[in-house]
């Protein structure tokens, strides 16, 4: 067990828990150190996920909309803040964290600068389908009073 512990880099007695804990549960084996998964934790969903992304991963901000939305009876009241920050970290990885930090307002002004785009191009073929329609009513009339 001492070389075991000196290969991980942990002390004997945390090889002899994660062996227990192995018996007891054998997912525990898979992800020795781990904390094991109980139907009671909170994690972070999808939601959370966008909440972080829009507010800058200002996790005092998201728990505030959360409350907020709980309050107006659109969702369940969120757990603390101490609570959020550690499903964070658990289940975020740092590079999703930063991503979530810069990205998604990046993201958020691409797309506000391609609906400018599609708004502009929508509002061109418009013109041309009023365009198409009062040169077609011209035609039908000019053809209607010919006759």
């Amino acid at each position: 067990m001492r070389s075991a512990a000196d290969v991980l880099g942990v002390r004997e007695r945390a090889v002899w828990r994660w062996l227990a804990a192995a018996e007891q549960d054998e997912s525990a084996a898979w992800a020795p150190g781990e904390r094991a998964h109980y139907s009671g934790r909170f994690t972070v969903t999808p939601e959370i996920r966008a909440l972080l992304g829009l507010r800058r991963e200002n996790v005092a901000a998201v728990h505030r909309e959360l409350a907020a939305r709980a309050a107006r009876g659109e969702g369940e009241s969120p757990p603390s803040i101490p609570t959020l920050r550690r499903a964070i970290r658990r289940d975020l990885t740092p590079g999703e964290r930063a991503g979530l930090a810069v990205g998604l307002t990046r993201r958020l002004e691409e797309a506000a600068s391609e609906n400018a785009t599609f708004r502009a191009r929508i509002t061109a073929l418009e013109e041309d389908l009023i365009a198409a329609r009062t040169s077609l009513r011209r035609m039908i009339r000019t053809e209607n009073t010919a006759r």
